[in-house]
């Protein structure tokens, strides 16, 4: 059996998931966006920030989603302005997915009083605490991800 603290520790690992998904939800709602959209945006700003914009496949891979739905998704977000699909490559047959300025404007309107809120939370921490939370940060979706390949097969 889990200790208390290990236990308190993935209680309030299950709130602040589902606090996330209550203001997504929520800044979703307001701005016309399924949850669906706003995941995908926020792949495609991954993608963009490691420097390649995904293909359609990769974002609907990243989603789980069907090729149909990922190219219905695509046609939504295309339609509200926040992505463009540019045929990049050399060869012009694969086709990457970017976020438009419209969309960096959208997001930081949505999410720039959440980054506040938790800028100022992490400023209360330590650099050296910052970096070991930052860890157990990326173990802890690494464990989510091994869950979730787990439980699919």
């Amino acid at each position: 059996m889990r200790n208390p603290a290990t236990a308190r520790l993935v209680k309030l690992l299950q709130e602040f998931v589902q606090s996330s998904d209550r203001y997504v939800d929520a800044t979703g709602g307001r701005n016309r966006m399924h949850r669906t959209d706003m995941n995908a945006l926020s792949v495609v700003m991954r993608y963009e920030l490691a420097g390649s914009p995904p293909t359609p496949s990769e974002l609907g891979r990243e989603l789980n989603l069907s090729s149909p739905a990922t190219t219905a998704l695509l046609d939504r977000l295309e339609r509200s302005g926040h992505v463009v699909r540019e045929r990049v490559d050399t060869d012009r047959r694969r086709v990457r997915v970017r976020m438009t300025p419209k969309a960096y404007e959208d997001g930081g309107r949505m999410f720039g009083p959440l980054g506040k809120e938790l800028a100022a939370v992490i400023a209360g921490y330590s650099p050296e605490q910052v970096e070991m939370l930052s860890g157990f940060m990326e173990d802890a979706v690494a464990a989510v991800n091994r869950a979730a390949k787990h439980h699919d097969t």
